[in-house]
């Protein structure tokens, strides 16, 4: 008989360890479960480099540049219709408006050049009438194509002042935004006292830096944009340098011998 109890007592303490370890198991489970669920919801938060987590980490500054970065497009679209309605790159027309002049057919040349509203067209089309007026000495024409062209130049340059100021300033606005995140990140520290937490720190330098990547962000497109932009008006300014000298001296070479019609 003791030999039976001591066997029931046996069984009854190797139940209560199994019942243990499968309480144990069932808790290992649902933490493992749990824990993916956190990751799942992680994984389904914002990325750093969307808009709402920018705005929220990194603030005023950080809406600032996406303001910047607005009028910077709106101003690079602006440009790029510009110069394509301006068609830059054609000058079939010079050769035969020189032509024309040449052969002291202004009118004709004017009839060429009225076809194209290009600015070296204008600015050719400016000296020819000039000349056709027939009070006007040679300087006095060739001022009138450098007046002319100088309107069309500046045409052309419009707005580029603002990418300029904006490929500059987005910079600064992100490292002085980088700044303040860094002095509020070790204010934050020395609260903490002696319990200094890593995490506290590195998170509020990851967050502050957001700023500078955002303003190099704004930036680089503004001043690659502003570099191309100049490049082709140094190429139309001197193409119309060309055209002018060789209107210029078909215009001397051949006095005009009637007026010609005034052209828009």
């Amino acid at each position: 008989m003791p030999d039976a109890a001591q066997t029931a007592a046996d069984a009854t303490v190797a139940a209560n360890s199994g019942a243990d370890a499968a309480a144990t198991g069932a808790d290992q489970a649902a933490g493992t479960i749990h824990g993916a669920a956190n990751a799942l919801a992680a994984g389904g938060a914002d990325p750093w480099y969307s808009l709402s987590s920018l705005v929220d980490k990194g603030g005023v500054i950080v809406v600032i540049l996406i303001v910047l970065s607005v009028i910077s497009a709106a101003v690079i679209l602006l440009k790029l219709w510009q110069f394509w309605r301006s068609d830059l790159k054609r000058r079939n027309f010079v050769d035969p408006a020189v032509d024309k002049v040449e052969a002291g057919d202004p009118e004709g040349a004017l009839a060429i050049l009225s076809k194209y509203k290009t600015p070296l067209s204008r600015a050719m089309a400016a000296g020819v009438r000039a000349k056709a007026r027939g009070d006007l000495r040679d300087e006095d024409v060739a001022a009138e194509i450098s007046r002319v062209g100088a309107v069309e130049l500046g045409a052309l340059q419009r707005h580029f002042r603002w990418l300029e100021v904006i490929g500059n300033i987005s910079p600064l606005l992100g490292l002085l935004g980088t700044v303040i995140g860094m002095i509020e990140a070790f204010q934050q520290l020395e609260e903490s006292g002696s319990k200094v937490d890593p995490a506290l720190l590195s998170g509020g330098i990851w967050q502050a830096l957001l700023t500078t990547a955002v303003g190099l962000i704004v930036a680089l497109p503004a001043i690659t944009a502003l570099n191309l932009f100049e490049g082709r008006v140094d190429q139309v300014r001197l193409s119309m340098r060309d055209a002018s000298a060789r209107i210029l001296a078909a215009l001397h070479a051949r006095p005009m011998s009637r007026p010609a019609k005034a052209a828009d």
